[in-house]
């Protein structure tokens, strides 16, 4: 398996979050459901504040990201990991050590960062890392041949055909949902921007400069 090493936020680039046609419901705070477990809108948004001091860290003057893009991040991954973690233990395995490994070179690297912001680099960016350090257990446990290229497949397989079992959701504010084993960006919105700063800043590839003019609760940077 490839390690992907948990360093730095290229937030823009980092947004892999498809989607669903139906709209669930959801009760008040909850902003995902993953089988029996909830996540709370509170812990997005203080996750989503801890991620956006640590990115403008790294954004250059005049750069902004609108928040929602961070929000959308954020749900997803959260909602991602408790999946996979989920996942693991029906399997009865423990993540690879390779993740490990990845969360430790995070921590040196982030060294100079506050713990809130280290721990939300490594929550939303490691989430897909440690997905494939379960993946990579799973296909270990089911004892196919081939080295790590054939049980990183055949894990991989396992998680997407165990999650297409399970109920999942996120809330549509979120602009996410769960495909193929990863948290992807889509179009569940049930509002439209009509001014041409909110159009332009909620575009797949936001311009920075209309982001930028955007009210400063619903930017970062």
């Amino acid at each position: 398996m490839t390690r992907i090493r948990l360093v730095g936020v290229a937030l823009a680039a980092t947004v892999l979050l498809t989607g669903c046609n139906e709209v669930p419901a959801f009760n008040p705070g909850v902003a995902a459901r993953v089988g029996d477990d909830t996540i709370s809108i509170n812990t997005v948004d203080e996750m989503t504040a801890a991620y956006c001091q640590a990115a403008e860290t790294q954004l250059q003057a005049g750069q902004a990201l609108p928040q929602h893009y961070l929000r959308g991040q954020v749900a997803g991954s959260l909602a991602l990991r408790a999946a996979a973690e989920q996942f693991a233990a029906e399997q009865g395995v423990t993540a690879d050590p390779s993740y490990d490994a990845a969360v430790q070179q995070a921590e040196q690297s982030l060294a100079d960062l506050g713990e809130a912001q280290r721990r939300a680099i490594i929550e939303v960016q490691g989430a897909a890392t440690y997905v494939g350090a379960v993946e990579k257990a799973v296909g270990a446990a089911l004892g196919g041949g081939g080295g790590d290229k054939a049980q990183q497949a055949a894990g991989q397989q396992a998680f997407q055909d165990w999650l297409a079992d399970q109920d999942i959701s996120i809330d549509p504010r979120f602009g996410v949902s769960i495909s193929d084993g990863t948290s992807q960006l889509t179009d569940t919105s049930l509002s439209y921007g009509l001014s041409d700063t909110s159009t332009k800043a909620d575009a797949d590839q936001p311009d920075a400069e209309y982001a930028g003019a955007l009210p400063d609760n619903q930017r970062c940077g």
